[in-house]
Formats: structure tokens, C-alpha cells, sequence
């Protein structure tokens, strides 16, 4: 009883009852979020995994028969459950990876999670801030491209060598690193 009276009294009103029990959940909570939100990215120098994509006019293709370097971003559109400062970010960012792509310095492909078909992808690409990105962002079973890329929180960035191996690759990216890297491979 003694070693009781000499805990301060916000930890006997914290351990207390019932309050255990939601101080457990919430860390419990955060335990899970953090595991799910783990990545287990492919190792730069191995070889990326094939792709089929499907441009917004239903056209489909294999991403690595594209011959040129390539900057593949796992994007995510912002939602209420969703990490906004990283989601705004690389939709802030998509113009300059357009003009890396208009440039010639690499084919720039987005995969937009949760957009798996040509008809998710056109109603997209249908929103005012989406409409000039039609040859950027593509279709395809992002469920699949997230397991084979290692992907389990999006957003995420890989630059791909001609020959379809990982350069580079960051949870955060941006245009000018990416420029970097290019210029250096």
C-alpha cells in the first residue's frame, strides 16, 4: 500500500481502472499502423519487376519494353485516412516530372492506387487538378504492382535504368534528385 501512495497522482489517475485499457488500445493502434506502414522496397541494383499498363485511351503495354529510363511513382491520392503533407507533395511535384519526361530524360509513369482500370483512371484524369497528366498516369492492378515493388504506403518513387534495373529509390522524391541521378547514370 505504501509504494501506491508514492506514485504521483496523474499515473494513479492514468493506470486506473479502465484507463489501462484505452492507454493499451491506442498503443496497441499505433503498433499495427506502424507495421502496416512498413516498406520493403526493392534493393537499388535489382531488376524491376514487370509491369502491364493501360494508358487513358485503353491502350495496354508492358513498361519494361519502354527503352528509356523510366521514374515510376506509387501516388496516392489524398483521402481522409491518407498522409496529406506527402500526398501534396508529389501532386505539387508532377509538373516537373512531366517536364523531365518532356525533356527526354525519362518515360514518367504514375500508378494511382485504387485507380485499376481505363474507366477509374479517365474519371481521374477528369478532375480539373489531374486533366494535363493523361500520358503520365497509367492503369494497372495496384495491388499486385504494390506487392511486387514492396509497396504497402503509398506514396513511394523508383527511377528504372534502360535496362530495368532500380536506381534509385525514396518514399519521398523529388524532380530535381531525380534529375540528379539521371544525369548520373
Amino acid at each position: 500500500m505504501a509504494l501506491k501512495e508514492n506514485k504521483p497522482p496523474y499515473l494513479r489517475r492514468i493506470f486506473a481502472g479502465k484507463n489501462i485499457y484505452i492507454f493499451a488500445l491506442v498503443a496497441l493502434s499505433f503498433a499495427v499502423l506502424n507495421i502496416y506502414r512498413l516498406n520493403n522496397p526493392l534493393a537499388v541494383g535489382s531488376e524491376a519487376p514487370e509491369l502491364i499498363l493501360t494508358a487513358s485511351n485503353g491502350e495496354s503495354f508492358k513498361m519494361n519494353d519502354i527503352i528509356s529510363p523510366k521514374v515510376v511513382i506509387f501516388y496516392k491520392k489524398h483521402t481522409y485516412f491518407s498522409n496529406y503533407i506527402i500526398n501534396t507533395t508529389y501532386k505539387r511535384a508532377l509538373p516537373a516530372f512531366k517536364i523531365l519526361q518532356n525533356k527526354g530524360l525519362a518515360q514518367v509513369i504514375v500508378i494511382a492506387e485504387g485507380y485499376d482500370n481505363v474507366k477509374e483512371l479517365n474519371n481521374l484524369l477528369g478532375e480539373d487538378d489531374y486533366s494535363n497528366y493523361k500520358n503520365i498516369i497509367f492503369a494497372t492492378d495496384t495491388k499486385s504492382a504494390g506487392k511486387k515493388y514492396g509497396i504497402r504506403s503509398w506514396p513511394h518513387l523508383y527511377v528504372i535504368s534502360s535496362d530495368n534495373r532500380v536506381i534509385y529509390e525514396t518514399k519521398i522524391g523529388s524532380a530535381d534528385k531525380v534529375q540528379q541521378v539521371l544525369w548520373r547514370d
